[in-house]
């Protein structure tokens, strides 16, 4: 991104009022652009697994403004529930919860990768273990 260049080149003992000039012409050549730079971390991240409060933390960490962030995220056509379904799978695979700890556990992992609480109710569901019971009991008289 453009702060992070700006960063490593003031570091390294440029004068500051020349780095921004450098990089100000290398965007009006469009050489540099966190349009660009953020739409191009997204789906690098969106590929590997990661939620959308995760890229968006780790762009506006990169220095890129918070309206390129929105933006970016709004743009990209992923299915967040989808994405988020593939992960646990694959950490998890299909079987079910069988105790809060494990629901918790489960919930960290996905919060970690930046899935937002809604989401991780809505794919893996709420601990509840009134409805895991009735879920067990259906299971037992319906093999």
């Amino acid at each position: 991104s453009r702060a992070e260049l700006h960063n490593k080149l003031t570091v390294r003992g440029y004068d500051s009022d020349i780095v921004d000039d450098l990089l100000a012409s290398l965007a009006a050549e469009d050489l540099v652009s966190d349009c660009r730079y953020a739409q191009a971390l997204v789906a690098h991240r969106v590929n590997t697994g990661y939620g959308p409060q995760r890229i968006k933390m780790e762009l506006k960490d990169k220095g890129v403004a918070s309206e390129i962030i929105d933006q970016t995220i709004l743009s990209v056509e992923v299915d967040w529930d989808e994405l988020l379904r593939a992960q646990h799978n694959r950490k998890f695979g299909v079987s079910k919860v069988g105790s809060f700890k494990e629901w918790a556990r489960r919930a960290q992992y996905l919060g970690r990768r930046g899935f937002g609480t809604d989401s991780i109710r809505r794919v893996i569901g709420s601990w509840d273990r009134a409805t895991l019971a009735q879920e067990d009991l259906d299971a037992d008289i319906n093999p």
